[in-house]
């Protein structure tokens, strides 16, 4: 004898293979947003032009105002690298006046290669500065940031608006949740999820993910750098504002009121 369904019995069979499809595809979509390793993919723009005081105002109309390049976030379940992609660095000869000359090579701050073990909290990162190469140790930058409560919904993923702001930065990190890595941008991390966003002082730079690639990926790719003279990022900074200050008075000018950047 053929058993034959009635119709009660094929709705509450059709409503038990919703609700399967349904469990399946929650179960994939947490196990997507819980996989802590994968690649991301920013794009990071700076405004060469608000960056251009002093002696060198003049020649904006000479150069691109926005300079872009293109970066990749690495990481595993413990460590991370965030490095530039291959780009060549931009050399621009400017007629300065009266017989003089004046080179200005941009590299916006894309510069490096930034690596962090964000579970044991230990940071390297080199750098190049003035035709030299620096180890900056130490532990990882933090920031005292403050979670507005505001949300945007970016692609597939939910993101939260964190603030922070000092003497001479605005910044604005959107970060989502939905991958659960202290992670981001260089050093725009230490927040509840990866940093998908960040807004430095309105739009001066600007760092957006452009590709998110949540997979296992190679470890090796993820390498603490080991070239350049070792220094802490304290004196990383005082070599930067003593060179800074230095070329500031070659040129003429005075001190900057608000501080080295």
């Amino acid at each position: 004898m053929r058993y034959r369904a009635g119709p009660y019995l094929w709705k509450k069979m059709i409503e038990s293979m919703k609700t399967f499809w349904i469990m399946l595809l929650s179960l994939g979509t947490i196990s997507l947003f819980s996989q802590t390793s994968g690649e991301i993919f920013y794009e990071e723009t700076v405004d060469v032009h608000r960056r251009m005081t002093g002696d060198r105002a003049q020649f904006k109309e000479m150069v691109p105002q926005f300079r872009t390049d293109e970066m990749i976030l690495i990481f595993d379940d413990h460590q991370a690298v965030y490095k530039a992609l291959e780009k060549p660095e931009e050399d621009i000869d400017l007629e300065a006046g009266r017989g003089r000359r004046m080179r200005m090579r941009f590299m916006g701050d894309a510069g490096g290669i930034l690596w962090q073990d964000y579970q044991e909290g230990n940071r390297g990162e080199e750098r190049d500065f003035m035709d030299k190469k620096f180890l900056i140790k130490g532990e990882p930058e933090t920031r005292a940031w403050k979670l507005t409560g505001e949300s945007m919904q970016v692609g597939q993923y939910q993101c939260q608006k964190a603030t922070f702001e000092d003497s001479t930065n605005q910044i604005i990190a959107w970060f989502t949740p939905m991958v659960p890595v202290p992670l981001g941008p260089g050093s725009f991390g230490q927040l509840p999820g990866l940093v998908l966003h960040v807004d430095i002082n309105d739009g001066e730079r600007t760092i957006t993910a452009q590709e998110i690639n949540l997979k296992e990926v190679d470890s090796s790719l993820i390498t603490e750098p080991q070239k350049g003279k070792e220094v802490t990022q304290e004196e990383f900074r005082a070599i930067v504002r003593e060179k800074m200050k230095e070329m500031r008075m070659m040129r003429g000018e005075g001190p900057r009121s608000r501080g080295e950047r």
